[in-house]
């Protein structure tokens, strides 16, 4: 499945929906690890170069970067917590005979649970991040 796969939305699914957000926190947490590493590097061009930088770094911009960061953060490690779930098949129902119309596993109680209890943790951590960073 090639990157532009991922934003084909026919047939779209919740399964989907959260696959491609995971793919998308993903690549972003993976560029502004290598962006942080950029910048903590710049220490070593002088005191005046990293006081200019840390002046950037209080502005709203950055802060609401830090924000989506966080963000992206807590979705990406929940949905990885999910996905392992998945994996060790603590989120699949309990194998049963199938008749037409057949259900999927996403339909299943736990994965739906799970998923709920994930957006209200993603949404308070994000919401407490929000607080410290704005006040």
């Amino acid at each position: 499945m090639g990157v532009f796969e991922w934003f084909k939305i026919y047939h779209w699914n919740r399964e989907k929906l959260l696959f491609v957000f995971h793919r998308i926190t993903g690549w972003a947490l993976t560029a502004f690890i290598i962006g942080h590493v950029v910048f903590v590097h710049q220490i070593t061009l002088g005191e005046n170069m990293w006081g200019s930088l840390l002046s950037l770094e209080e502005s709203i911009l950055s802060r609401i970067i830090l924000l989506l960061v966080a963000i992206s953060l807590t979705y990406h490690g929940l949905n990885g917590i999910r996905i392992l779930l998945i994996e060790l098949g603590y989120l699949l129902p309990r194998p049963k005979e199938q008749f037409y119309p057949y259900s999927t596993w996403l339909s299943s109680s736990k994965h739906k649970v799970y998923i709920i209890i994930m957006s209200v943790i993603g949404s308070l951590l994000s919401i407490y991040t929000g607080v410290i960073l704005f006040r």
